[in-house]
């Protein structure tokens, strides 16, 4: 009688175990067999969204020199802001030269930092050095004008979502969109309602940079001490009163960090805005990938580093001193009346103008570098080529596209979202897939989703085992560290132009680039994760006679999954922000789409390629986040 109900027990486990494999297997075969014969997925949607969007560019273009939404909204904002980017400009090219690294080393001294005034300072010289002084004046106007605009708007969106949860809770969803849709979505309807040219890429950057300023607002406001604000009701301020002599006073460091992170997404659109015309810097590193000069496109993107660098000292130092960290006033009133004598001096003598030094002529060697190997190691860039192009990209691809159906593959991601994280997501993937596929977009988002796998693979194959070596040797670590800073930092389109070179136009150069941008936080992320595993795990591990390695695998990896988890989920977002980079250079894809969106001014099919790249990337977030969580071990209970 016992032996019976054992075998019961055990059956039903088997069939709850199972039983969901079981219901994958025959719902995606039942799907493939009644639908085998559809070709592809009818886009019902396409023009329900394309048409009328781009009734409204023609509409636009008819109507831009007479129609009062143009001459008295669109227009009035390009002339302000072309007369705020000329005359800043103009300013910064009108100093002697020599001026603004040495106010840069002043701002910067101010916190008696004075090892990181000097770097500074001497960063900002680079362009200079390397006959990039101009481009990068104007390129600075463009960030000048683009931050100062992200101020004005965001903080005030930050104290209202601060004071009001409502409208925190209806911003959300916008700055949540804003933060996902690829940048050069955003162009589109900036070239229909401001026309091409370097205001609309500015108003594309402040709206790429926006929600950093605005989240961060409103999380210092609320982070200030409830008894702060009592004291100063106490005393009879009125709400305003506190909230400019209590509230932003106290919120200004974390203000200031959300106005330094609006900085480098700025910076990290510098190139893409060319598309609009926006010059500077990013026209620069664009002409080099035209020309494949690798050496020429470092340089550049290095003149990119070197205002980043600054920047990013001159916000901590500002947010230094409203902490009260600063030198005496008078020292300060000093040090601005001799740089006031110092531009008097630079313009009696014409000093404006930066000396020529060298140019970018000087890095022409890396090309000489990277032609040797595309000559020389044709066997092995072919090798790879042919292994990513042929074995893996187009199999994976046609499979998906020519003989899965679709309703299959919907079925399937459902499926993945169920076992997950429940009904939810597995009802946002079926919905996303089916709009994705009726508004037109099936075949290119399975084309970029192949991409960006393949890329992923690639890339958590690199991070994950040296994350790992440098979350066990901190050698290693402090090795790392300097490469790594400068793979984050270098724009992400120089990364492509060595891949271009050597394997010419295609999938590959996006794929590779994708994998030298996306491993860095893959391997910070992992390393992290690995030194913070507790340390008596690991010692009683050894306790019961463990192995070095029966550690690792047993005790280290296990406890950093959920970390290690994270890393592969930032793996797979900064892979999908270089879709567009791999348009450039024939990725094919939804990436190649939205330039040629950009470049006709297409507006419908700028929407619906940034709501299909949205869509899937919101997929794929949503899915890594949840096995993280599967993977997060259980917390420890106390009777």
């Amino acid at each position: 009688m016992t032996t019976v109900e054992l075998r019961d027990e055990s059956t039903v486990s088997f069939d709850r175990r199972w039983w969901p494999w079981a219901a994958l297997v025959a719902g995606f075969v039942v799907l493939q067999v009644a639908f085998s014969r559809v070709d592809t997925f009818a886009a019902g949607l396409d023009e329900t969204f394309s048409g009328p969007l781009d009734a409204l560019a023609r509409w636009s273009q008819r109507n831009r020199r007479d129609h009062w939404l143009f001459t008295y909204v669109f227009n009035p904002i390009t002339d302000v802001v072309r007369w705020g980017l000329e005359n800043v400009e103009a300013l910064l090219l009108w100093l002697p030269w020599f001026v603004l690294p040495i106010a840069v080393f002043a701002f910067v001294a101010r916190t008696r930092n004075w090892w990181q005034a000097a770097a500074a300072g001497a960063v900002m010289l680079y362009p200079g050095l390397i006959g990039l002084w101009d481009v990068t004046v104007e390129t600075i106007a463009l960030m000048t004008i683009a931050v100062l605009l992200c101020v004005f708007i965001g903080v005030p969106l930050g104290i209202l979502g601060a004071l009001r949860p409502s409208s925190e809770k209806a911003m959300r969803p916008v700055l949540d969109a804003m933060q996902t849709v690829p940048a050069p979505v955003y162009f589109v309807p900036m070239a229909l309602f401001f026309g091409i040219g370097v205001v609309p890429a500015t108003l594309a950057t402040v709206v790429y940079a926006l929600p950093p300023v605005v989240r961060l607002t409103t999380l210092g406001i609320r982070e200030v001490p409830p008894h702060s604000i009592e004291a100063s009701t106490m005393f009879g301020a009125s709400r305003a009163q506190t909230l400019r002599k209590v509230q932003l006073p106290m919120a200004m460091p974390t203000i200031l960090t959300g106005v330094a992170q609006s900085i480098m997404m700025a910076l990290g659109i510098v190139v893409l805005a060319t598309l609009l015309g926006a010059g500077g810097l990013g026209q620069e590193v664009m002409d080099t990938l035209t020309q494949r000069r690798t050496g020429r496109g470092i340089a550049t993107g290095l003149a990119i580093v070197a205002i980043a660098i600054v920047l990013e000292r001159v916000g901590r130092a500002a947010a230094a001193t409203t902490r009260g960290d600063a030198v005496p006033r008078r020292i300060a009133i000093a040090v601005v009346g001799g740089i006031a004598a110092l531009i008097i001096v630079g313009r009696l003598r014409s000093w404006n103008t930066f000396p020529d030094i060298w140019d970018v002529k000087a890095f022409d060697p890396i090309d000489d570098a990277i032609r040797w190997v595309r000559d020389n190691l044709r066997w092995l860039t072919r090798w790879i080529n042919d292994t990513i192009v042929i074995r893996f990209y187009l199999p994976v691809r046609d499979t998906l596209t020519d003989t899965f159906a679709w309703p299959a593959i919907v079925f399937a991601a459902g499926w993945i979202g169920w076992r997950l994280n429940g009904w939810g997501l597995a009802a946002f993937n079926v919905l996303s897939l089916v709009t994705i596929g009726l508004i037109g977009m099936w075949a290119l988002t399975i084309d970029t989703f192949t991409q960006v796998i393949a890329a992923v693979v690639v890339a958590v194959a690199i991070a994950v085992p040296i994350g790992v070596w440098a979350g066990r040797n901190r050698r290693v670590e402090a090795v790392l560290s300097p490469l790594l800073d400068g793979l984050q930092t270098i724009p992400s389109l120089v990364y492509i132009i060595p891949a271009v070179t050597l394997f010419t136009i295609g999938v590959v150069p996006g794929i590779i680039a994708s994998v030298l941008y996306a491993i860095v936080p893959g391997i910070r992320i992992t390393a992290l994760g690995i030194k913070q595993v507790p340390p008596e795990s690991v010692e009683a591990s050894q306790m019961f006679g463990a192995t070095p390695r029966q550690t690792m695998f047993g005790v280290r990896i296990p406890l950093a999954a959920t970390t290690i988890m994270a890393g592969i989920n930032q793996v797979i977002m900064m892979v999908l922000a270089m879709v567009i980079i791999s348009g450039l250079v024939g990725g094919g894809g939804l990436g190649f789409e939205t330039i040629s969106a950009v470049k006709n001014s297409e507006v419908g099919l700028g929407f619906e390629v940034g709501l299909a790249i949205v869509l899937m990337a919101i997929m794929l977030d949503r899915g890594t986040q949840a096995v993280g969580r599967k993977l997060q071990p259980p917390s420890p209970t106390h009777t």
